[in-house]
């Protein structure tokens, strides 16, 4: 059945204006997601909450959710409590379900006003409903709680992939400052040259400076390659300082723009509230103009840290005095960009501010601090990987978006499904999150793969140790389930009763015979039987859709030797395991993890960055997927 909510409910405005409230035992529903507290109550009752006032405000209709309140609690003067006259015909949850998830058809629509959009009670009042049987009502109230905590679940999993996005965005940025994201080159001039000319160049200029105290060893966090040079900000830059604001606030509707704080982002200069200053105020504003080229650094407040490069092609403006002008020399200013916004940068920034409340960072702060820079030519070569790197992970980002929103979209569709059914009994379905799901691999296909490998790699120095991290990498880089446990030994990732499972099976297929070396009994080979001119055919039989991916996969590691395998299994193990765990990844890291693996792993010390090298070059590289390889239980 369909009814106006006016005819099947009451509607009543709250009485309670948010600034007033006084703090007490009852709830007090709010526009916020966050409500407050009030020492009386207005309704005892189960009510749908709509709010009567845009969500945005500045002329935008909008509407974030709808609310639902049962027991006693104080309603805000801009929301109204929509209570059933009788909750035989209607229940109060079931509306609020029913609006909130219809809101934007149903209530949005009907809001008017150009600059306070707000929405009426007679507009309320008229709005139709769909009301079912009350089993139906109920039906799709547990519905909706089982698509509720789907929701979450959902949410939980795009958040952490986001995050783990923004974790390597910054790994990135740090191992750039560090020198580790790009090769250095020998034919490139020593950073001391650069450096030496900017010297060169501020001298010409006749400006006075006061000179900067030379960097101690105690000031130095990390090492950096033999090819830069340590240096003070001030020492490379013909500017640094904060702008100005005019007194009174005194802006015009043209002139000269004034870009302010909230101007001021990460990914360039936003125009959207820009403020101008006339042309007799911009005179007065002396040393405050911006250049092509110049980094404007937010220096306090909430946005503190935030940075922007000036774009070529910008034209004339002036910056605020919370907006700090910092305008390098002779170095390539998008290397110069990323490093202001780097981990090492931002900590720095973040720990040299001053002042009570609204924290500032000082001009003689910014002056003092060391910065590694690299030669000019490594610096456009940094930036030039940095933007390759953001690229990907950019769209990364937009694949997880899209999923999120294509999950929303099926929340919604099947929940309006279900209020479009009235009176016809339909099971209830649950979405499921949208999630990849691996090629489940039975024994029988685990032990076709492992007999083909053995086969493309079988000679002197192959083994079980180098069989057992292929198949590892390649369950995980290929995303093959072999229903594994993987933990840590000595040699890297392993899985005791898996290769022995496999051992076994291969022996009886008449494809291997494992048998001990001679010499060491713990090295274990791989013997051909009878049936190992079937391997092929039955390795194109039972991976059909996966056969170009595994044959990529090996010609990456044709030439390898064992202990190539174990350092890259080792590597790619520890940094899946720090994904996971959604914890910070750089170069250090992860080779700290890979030594604290097992002792014997020392050897292989010198390795380590040629073989982090390789993996990213061959993109052998872990996303998360799988399990926490961790040490054994004792």
């Amino acid at each position: 059945m369909k009814y106006r909510l006016g005819d099947i409910c009451t509607i009543t405005k709250g009485a309670t204006g948010i600034m007033k409230a006084i703090p007490g035992d009852f709830t007090m529903v709010a526009l916020g997601e966050v409500d407050k507290t009030h020492n009386e109550y207005q309704f005892d009752a189960k009510a749908a909450i709509i709010p009567l006032v845009s969500s945005t405000g500045h002329g935008h209709a909008s509407m974030k959710r709808v609310k639902y309140q049962e027991g006693k609690f104080a309603l805000g003067s801009i929301l109204c409590a929509v209570i059933p006259k009788d909750e035989k015909v209607v229940l109060a949850k079931y509306l609020h379900i029913y609006l909130h998830w219809n809101r934007e058809e149903l209530l949005v629509s009907q809001m008017k006003g150009m600059a306070n959009v707000s929405l009426s009670l007679n507009k309320i009042s008229d709005v139709v409903v769909i009301v079912p049987s009350v089993q139906k009502q109920k039906e799709i109230i547990e519905l909706e709680q089982q698509l509720d905590a789907k929701e979450k679940e959902a949410d939980k999993l795009f958040a952490d992939q986001l995050t783990q996005l923004e974790n390597l965005n910054q790994a990135i940025l740090q191992e750039a400052v560090q020198g580790k994201l790009v090769g250095q080159d020998p034919a490139d001039d020593p950073a001391t040259k650069l450096l030496k000319r900017i010297k060169t160049e501020k001298t010409a200029s006749g400006k006075k400076e006061k000179p900067l105290a030379p960097i101690k060893e105690e000031e130095i966090p990390f090492a950096i390659p033999k090819s830069w040079v340590w240096c003070r900000l001030g020492e490379i830059c013909s500017k640094i300082g904060s702008g100005s604001t005019p007194k009174g606030s005194n802006y015009s509707k043209k002139g000269f723009p004034f870009f302010r704080s909230q101007n001021i982002h990460n990914d360039g200069l936003v125009y959207d509230d820009i403020k101008f200053v006339s042309d007799e105020v911009q005179k007065q504003m002396n040393g405050t103009a911006v250049y092509t080229n110049d980094i404007l650094l937010n220096i306090t407040g909430g946005s503190l840290g935030r940075c922007a490069l000036v774009p070529s092609q910008f034209i004339e403006g002036n910056v605020s005095q919370h907006v700090c002008i910092i305008r390098p020399l002779e170095v390539d200013t998008i290397f110069f960009h990323k490093l202001v916004l780097s981990p090492y940068f931002q900590k720095f920034i973040f720990s040299s501010t001053t002042g009570a409340g609204r924290e500032g960072l000082p001009k003689y702060n910014l002056e003092r601090f060391p910065i590694p820079i690299p030669p000019l030519f490594e610096q456009k070569r940094i930036a030039a990987e940095i933007s390759t790197q953001f690229e990907k992970t950019r769209q990364l980002k937009e694949h997880i978006i899209a999923n999120q929103q294509a999950t929303e979209q099926l929340l919604k569709a099947l929940l309006h499904g279900a209020f479009e059914v009235e009176e016809k009994k339909e099971e209830a379905k649950v979405v499921q999150v949208i999630e990849f799901k691996p090629r489940i691999c039975n024994l029988a296909e685990r032990t076709v793969l492992a007999a083909y490998l053995i086969k493309q790699f079988n000679s002197n120095g192959f083994g079980r140790v180098m069989l057992m991290k292929l198949l590892y990498l390649i369950e995980h880089v290929c995303k093959l389930d072999f229903n594994s446990h993987y933990k840590i030994k000595v040699a890297g990732p392993y899985d005791d009763y898996l290769i022995k499972e496999i051992e076994l099976t291969l022996n009886k297929y008449q494809l291997y015979h494992s048998i001990q070396d001679k010499c060491d009994k713990k090295q274990v080979h791989y013997l051909p039987l009878g049936g190992v001119n079937n391997i092929e055919e039955l390795f194109i039989e039972n991976f059909s859709t996966e056969t170009t991916e595994i044959n990529q996969f090996v010609s990456k590691f044709r030439s390898s030797t064992w202990d190539h395998c174990e350092i890259i299994a080792t590597l790619y193990a520890v940094w899946n395991n720090r994904i996971i765990r959604n914890e910070v990844i750089t170069d250090d890291f992860l080779k700290q993890d890979f030594l604290d693996w097992d002792p014997n792993k020392e050897k292989y010390r010198n390795r380590l960055n040629e073989s982090l090298v390789w993996m990213r070059k061959k993109e052998i590289v872990p996303d998360g997927w799988g399990k926490l390889v961790e040490r054994p239980e004792s």
